[in-house]
């Protein structure tokens, strides 16, 4: 089960490595920019936020610890494996809570206020299960 879940989260870095580096109709993994398409001036504050940096940073440390998170868990220490590949999903819900509250300061949408609720709950929520799972 735990190799699955190795699996499931290796397949959300490929795709994140995928839309950051290597597709040319989408800048942004964390949300999707197409809605703010049509407006020039959406356009603009979108770029000035330097979303594309922080996604980049975001992309680097998730891999490095999921890269130490498989060499603990395949070494012998199933326990801090696993809380690091958890890590990395936490660092995914941070990244998106980071998102929606600078596209929320750029544009007043309290849907974004919501969303960063939302995935914080789930944050919450993650961190209770696995310990409950784990331990």
């Amino acid at each position: 089960m735990y190799i699955l879940l190795f699996i499931l989260v290796a397949g959300l870095l490929i795709k994140f490595a995928m839309t950051t580096f290597f597709n040319d109709d989408r800048l942004h993994f964390s949300f999707d920019e197409r809605r703010y398409f049509s407006d020039e001036k959406a356009i603009a504050k979108i770029m000035r936020l330097k979303l594309v940096n922080i996604e980049r940073v975001f992309f680097i440390v998730m891999t490095v610890v999921f890269v130490i998170g498989a060499v603990i868990f395949f070494t012998g220490g199933i326990t801090f494996g696993i809380w690091l590949l958890i890590g990395v999903i936490i660092l995914q819900l941070v990244l998106n809570i980071v998102t929606d509250f600078r596209l929320y300061t750029a544009f007043h949408d309290k849907s974004n206020l919501v969303m960063t609720v939302i995935w914080g709950g789930l944050i919450v929520g993650l961190i209770i299960l696995t310990n409950i799972y784990i331990l």
